[in-house]
């Protein structure tokens, strides 16, 4: 039982609905104390953090993306940049929160923005790099938002031309606009850094940090790709090793590992400190991805933002499937619906039917459970962190576990 004492008192039976009621009361956030529940004091003290800062964020995001417009643009890059606008804007900020929360976990005597630069810049890299992968991935939502691509092809059905052709050359057009944009977002990105940190002392360091993300998120985003398309075609078989290498390097890298350890760069604290972090960072990140992959099957497509059939049509390798290809005949079942495009909500159904029917699903929530458990004992053991950021960031990983979208 969680008891919280406001002016009323509310009790909630397990931490999940109290999870949902911190959400929806946002105004009350501040103004509320937990009563004898470690677990819940932790999320509350990571969802306090995170609204306060997710202010900040939205609003300067709306400084940053005008800044990326010039008078001297010609009509068609100025269009092209709203596009970018339009997608860098409404996101979760959650790898910008963890930049603030690196920072502020080794500079908690001083209050200050410090931060605010490279977590936009950090944002706008991972609109950019997530325009590239909606053209990968053929989708059609990102952010609840159709995406870039889509869009285009939307604006050039106006056109009404009756060319055989036209159709193929739409797709492709909208896809080269969509890769022009996502590239365009990686330098503008790059430009805030220099612009606002090419005078630290640590600059290079920082720049070098970044780089590193975006290499291992790229890395990652290489294997992501091929593995699904030899698994189909090529039979040949991916391992579990094979998915964590993805999960560490596409995820917990880029959500998890990178942004934090950027924060702490702008400090100046010792190297040492950040890779210890990275270790007990990447458990917490490869968890993360665990549990996409749970939401992309089991997930409401109205809360993360995309189509649930999307990773069963893209034939998305996970640890749900690398789990369930042991039972050779219920992956010759799962193959029937796995990779096809134009699922029915019945085929989508059957999918999850055979995940929890294999023990896959129960097998990768145990997994993921258990990392979750595995970065709480290793940040329980860090003594360079106060207790007051040490239980934010327990109340991160809580946040992570439950999260919906």
């Amino acid at each position: 039982m969680i008891k919280v004492l406001n002016k009323d008192e509310y009790i909630f039976d397990n931490i999940n609905d109290f999870y949902k009621w911190l959400i929806k009361n946002k105004k009350k956030i501040n103004e509320i104390s937990i009563e004898d529940d470690v677990n819940a004091l932790d999320l509350y003290n990571f969802i306090k953090y995170y609204f306060n800062v997710l202010d900040k964020f939205q609003t300067e995001i709306d400084k940053y993306n005008d800044s990326f417009f010039s008078e001297d643009d010609n009509k068609l890059v100025t269009s092209a940049i709203k596009e970018l606008v339009r997608m860098n804007s409404d996101g979760k900020f959650v790898r910008a929160t963890l930049i603030a929360l690196g920072y502020d976990s080794l500079n908690n005597k001083e209050n200050n923005n410090k931060y605010i630069p490279l977590a936009m810049a950090y944002e706008t890299f991972q609109t950019s790099i997530l325009i590239h992968d909606d053209i990968i991935d053929n989708a059609d939502l990102r952010r609840g938002k159709i995406t870039i691509p889509r869009s285009y092809e939307k604006k050039f059905n106006e056109y009404k031309n009756d060319d055989k052709e036209f159709e193929t050359r739409k797709k492709h057009i909208a896809d080269s606009l969509g890769i022009c944009i996502g590239d365009l977002g990686f330098y503008l990105a790059s430009k805030i850094i220099v612009s606002n940190y090419s005078k630290e002392k640590n600059f290079y360091y920082i720049l070098n940090l970044y780089n590193k993300i975006v290499i291992n998120t790229i890395k990652g985003e290489i294997i992501d790709v091929v593995l699904p398309f030899n698994e189909e075609y090529k039979e040949n078989t991916a391992t579990e090793e094979d998915i964590i290498e993805i999960y560490k390097l596409k995820t917990a890298w880029y959500s998890i590992i990178g942004p934090f350890c950027l924060g702490m760069s702008l400090t100046e604290k010792s190297k040492e400190n950040i890779k210890e972090m990275e270790d007990i960072l990447y458990n917490l990140g490869v968890a993360f991805q665990i549990k996409d992959d749970i939401l992309g099957i089991y997930g409401n497509e109205k809360e993360i933002g995309k189509s649930s059939s999307s990773d069963i049509s893209e034939f998305k390798q996970t640890i749900l499937y690398t789990h369930l290809a042991n039972n050779k005949k219920l992956l010759k079942e799962l193959d029937k619906y796995y990779g096809k495009s134009n699922l029915t909500q019945e085929d989508i159904e059957k999918v999850k039917e055979l995940f929890e029917l294999s023990g896959s699903k129960k097998y990768a929530v145990d997994k993921m459970e258990s990392m979750f458990d595995i970065s709480r004992e290793k940040l329980n053991k860090v003594d360079f962190i106060t207790e007051d950021y040490k239980s934010i960031l327990r109340g991160f990983i809580t946040y992570l576990d439950l999260r919906t979208k």
